[in-house]
């Protein structure tokens, strides 16, 4: 990885607008999209007055959640309200409506406003044609919801069969999806059965393409389990991918082909669901950071950083590399780049004092704050390579260091990896979003630091914000 300081371009990062008919359920969709690495925030009485700043918000962070407490309203007056948000958000690079996981509320109404609003962008916007296509997976099989032959079931049960149907606000008299996004909508839905979503990615696609040809509004998809939904959603990535390929190429003319698509014509999906189903969609379809270098930085000297260096060692993907040191037994910063300058394969080059029990030494506190202001110094040039995505940082005094080094003011939680192992992004200075985790020199196991790694790599594909 060169060490030259390059002025890092503005890296890409999402635009999801989550419009949330209940203040609860946007926090916990939020939350999802938090733990799978985006940057997420959720709003708090909106209404078309109050979201005049929406933009900026859709440019600092990777989803922005709209609480917009339809769930109870008159119909027409939370179809005005959900028309109003999308339309004030412009263009997004995924619209989801998240419905309850027990379907309650205006779903149907408030779906088909964020179709039209979106359909009406799509006409305005100048840009290829789009077909845009609701695509419910209302499942939430965490929270024992699931969805089998279009009936979405609550632990197993009708929700007609629940106390739902005693519901003051809401009572539930059916279980079929398409009924609920019939009821006061011209929707038009095509149903993928749990038994094509059994049969694999084949089938799902197969039905997917056949969805899309028939014309439907919404395509509603059964699931039982998260892996089901995931899958899903991936399915329909990969079709919205290859529809949009590159006139000529043959699978995507293919595809074009059998879905009854205009030359040109994209698809635009708008997720209809609880959460899972918006996430499994969103993820393979953002913006990601190629060929991106996760940066440790290790100043601890414990047995425990060292069993978890050996650890990361063993992975032909991570280079794990000693300090060098200067006639004074001290980093020597610039022989410690060019050690680094040498690798050029890597996925995650970890700097370390201590590899070994061999490199156990005494230090004097003088010493001691040299060393953690050199360490710093050396990731300080680093960072400022924008093939770097993610900082990994092993000891509380280097992660301050480190910190002040690129002029960060603090750190953004997302996550905690283990107790005492926590992940978030970078506020502040040169690297603001960068994701980072900070661990204590003493905490975990041999396989904790790949833990760590492992989240830094999920964050950091969909960019930093």
């Amino acid at each position: 990885m060169s060490t030259e300081s390059t002025a890092s371009a503005e890296p890409e990062h999402s635009r999801i607008l989550i419009v949330a008919d209940d203040l609860t359920g946007g926090n916990a969709c939020g939350a999802l999209f938090a733990e799978a690495g985006l940057r997420t925030i959720t709003v708090t009485g909106t209404s078309a007055q109050e979201t005049v700043d929406l933009d900026v918000l859709l440019d600092d962070y990777d989803a922005v959640v709209l609480n917009a407490d339809s769930r109870h309203l008159p119909p027409v007056k939370a179809a005005e309200l959900t028309a109003a948000l999308v339309r004030i958000a412009g263009d997004v690079d995924l619209l989801a409506c998240r419905i309850d996981t027990t379907l309650r509320g205006n779903v149907g109404v408030t779906a088909e406003a964020a179709l039209s609003a979106r359909r009406r962008i799509a006409a305005e916007s100048g840009g290829a044609p789009k077909r845009v296509i609701g695509l419910c997976v209302p499942a939430f099989p965490q929270a024992g919801r699931t969805t089998v032959q279009g009936l979405q079931l609550l632990d197993g049960r009708l929700l007609e069969h629940t106390e739902l149907a005693r519901d003051v606000r809401s009572p539930m008299r059916t279980s079929q999806v398409a009924e609920i996004l019939a009821d006061g909508t011209d929707l038009e839905t095509h149903r993928i059965d749990l038994s094509q979503v059994l049969a694999g990615r084949l089938a799902i696609r197969a039905e997917v393409v056949t969805g899309i040809a028939s014309g439907a509004d919404v395509l509603i998809v059964d699931a039982l389990t998260t892996e089901h939904i995931d899958l899903v959603g991936s399915v329909v990535a990969s079709v919205t991918r290859e529809i949009a390929a590159t006139p000529g190429d043959a699978p995507g003319e293919n595809v074009r082909l059998h879905a009854n698509l205009r030359q040109g014509e994209l698809i635009d999906w708008v997720t209809i669901d609880p959460g899972p189903g918006s996430l499994a969609l969103a993820l393979p379809l953002l913006p990601t950071r190629p060929d991106g270098v996760i940066l440790g930085i290790s100043g601890s000297a414990t047995e425990v950083t060292r069993e978890q260096l050996a650890t990361l060692a063993e992975d032909p993907l991570v280079a794990l590399v000693g300090t060098a040191l200067d006639e004074d037994g001290l980093p020597d910063v610039e022989a410690t780049l060019a050690r680094v300058d040498g690798i050029t394969s890597a996925k995650a080059i970890i700097i370390a004092t201590v590899v070994e029990g061999s490199d156990v030494r005494e230090l004097t506190d003088a010493q001691s704050e040299e060393t953690t202001r050199r360490l710093a110094a050396i990731a300080g040039i680093l960072l400022s390579s924008p093939a770097v995505t993610g900082l990994y940082t092993t000891g509380g005094d280097v992660t301050a260091a480190v910190m002040r080094s690129v002029g960060a003011v603090g750190m953004e939680i997302a996550k905690e990896i283990i107790p005492l192992a926590v992940g978030g992004r970078l506020v502040g200075g040169r690297c603001n979003g960068l994701p980072i985790v900070t661990k204590g020199g003493l905490i975990g196991d041999s396989d904790t630091a790949t833990q760590c790694l492992d989240y830094l790599r999920a964050v950091s594909r969909v960019g930093q914000g």
